[in-house]
């Protein structure tokens, strides 16, 4: 039996790799051609751009999921995400809503397209 990856273990590994600010790891689960809307007006075109935007973020910065994420599989090939998720810089958690378009490449899930947004706290 293979150890085939499955979304959830991208999204384990997405968690682990931003809170252990492994930029490195963190990018490679993105395609080369992906998209981000974050926490600034400006889209983030390609796997460059979203690494500067990542890498620009304060060392403390960390992300906690608030609840499963909720998955819709499109296809074999294909599924998006929706998640509340809590970043924290210090104690004060600043609450997101936070999307993900995924396709598989070679086997693995990658992060094709990503949106994080704002939402009023709990």
């Amino acid at each position: 039996m293979t150890d085939t990856p499955t979304i959830d273990s991208l999204i384990a590994e997405w968690t682990e790799a931003f809170n252990a600010h492994d930029l490195d790891r963190h990018m490679a689960l993105y395609t080369p051609d992906a998209m981000l809307f974050g926490s600034v007006d400006e889209l983030q075109d390609g796997r460059e751009a979203i690494a500067a935007y990542f890498g620009n973020r304060p060392p403390g910065v960390r992300v906690a999921l608030y609840g499963p994420p909720l998955v819709r599989q499109i296809s074999d090939d294909a599924a998006v995400t929706a998640a509340h998720v809590d970043f924290a810089n210090g104690e004060e958690p600043m609450p997101y809503r936070l999307s993900w378009t995924l396709i598989r490449q070679d086997g693995n899930w990658r992060i094709a397209q990503h949106h994080g947004s704002p939402r009023r706290g709990e």
